[in-house]
């Protein structure tokens, strides 16, 4: 048991109950709460306490969590560590590895990777993704390593709160230097993939992605290609990838919603940045990385502009 947050209580604050004070100071859930109480416990002055007992001036309330090992298989895979402390990591996902494990991908996803990384430095932790990338998808990816710090970020991200920036290869040239893209997403009707695809619909689920067209490429006759900065404001499955196809410029080599390509043998989409507030110093924590080696080559080899 790891005391995880400390508060003093205030004059402002004496005479609430403790489960006030979590409320309203620390913004917890009621579910995370009963969690707390459940596995870990709270403490006033150092003595055990009920969450209704009422707290004086210069108090001190210790707030434990009970945190159990993942039982995912633990496998030794290499990790690409971009940023971590006591509450949190940040990893470089690189293309082709699901985040956890799926019915197709059992083994060798990064929920395994995270599971090996953490027994070897004897530490219980569950795997607690705090947003997801899909298998062919490089990039950043943020992973919390305790409730509270996984409570917090996923705050954020409903907020918006928790930016998260892409590089995308499309196909051909994007008309518009910038835009938004505000369509509504369902799952497709009528799917071949599984149930995988989706699309735009008036009956689906609010969507926006902010695009900004960084350059133009050409490769040959057949390949114009733009490297896009893309945005996310909601959360949807295939998000960028359905509405760059809704706006007719697919990501390169995407499985569902292009086709094949010889430039590159997965979706040409990368997760370059993330911005968020620490969900304990409340610092601003800023990550990016750059394009990796099967996408930094398509764009070395091919033109800038339009083709003469």
């Amino acid at each position: 048991m790891t005391e995880d947050l400390i508060v003093h209580v205030s004059a402002e604050d004496a005479g609430l109950m403790i489960k006030e004070i979590i409320y309203r100071r620390l913004k917890l859930s009621r579910g995370l709460l009963r969690r707390m109480k459940q596995g870990g416990g709270v403490f006033l002055n150092g003595t055990r306490a009920f969450v209704t007992q009422r707290v004086k001036e210069n108090d001190v309330i210790s707030i434990y969590f009970h945190d159990s090992a993942t039982d995912l298989p633990a496998e030794d895979i290499e990790l690409d560590i971009l940023w971590e402390d006591d509450s949190l990591v940040v990893v470089n996902k690189p293309p082709n590895m699901a985040v956890h494990p799926t019915g197709s991908y059992q083994s060798g996803t990064l929920a395994n990777a995270l599971a090996y990384y953490w027994q070897k430095q004897g530490l219980k932790r569950k795997i607690r993704l705090v947003h997801r990338l899909d298998r062919e998808t490089s990039g950043a990816i943020l992973v919390a390593k305790e409730p509270y710090a996984f409570h917090k970020l996923v705050q954020q991200l409903r907020r918006n709160d928790l930016t998260r920036k892409y590089l995308a290869i499309c196909e051909g040239h994007i008309e518009h230097h910038s835009g938004v893209i505000d369509q509504p997403i369902k799952r497709a009707e009528n799917d071949e993939d599984h149930g995988l695809k989706r699309v735009v619909d008036a009956d689906g689920k609010p969507a926006k992605t902010k695009y900004e067209v960084i350059r133009t490429y050409y490769h040959d006759k057949e390949h114009k290609l733009t490297l896009a900065k893309l945005q996310l404001f909601s959360g949807r499955t295939h998000q960028i990838r359905v509405h760059l196809a809704w706006l007719g410029y697919p990501i390169l080599a995407d499985p569902i919603y292009s086709k094949p390509s010889s430039l590159i043998n997965r979706q040409a989409l990368h997760a370059w940045s993330l911005s968020f507030r620490h969900p304990r110093t409340g610092r601003t924590v800023n990550i990016s990385v750059p394009l990796p080696g099967d996408m930094a080559d398509i764009l070395k080899y091919c033109k800038e502009g339009e083709l003469g």
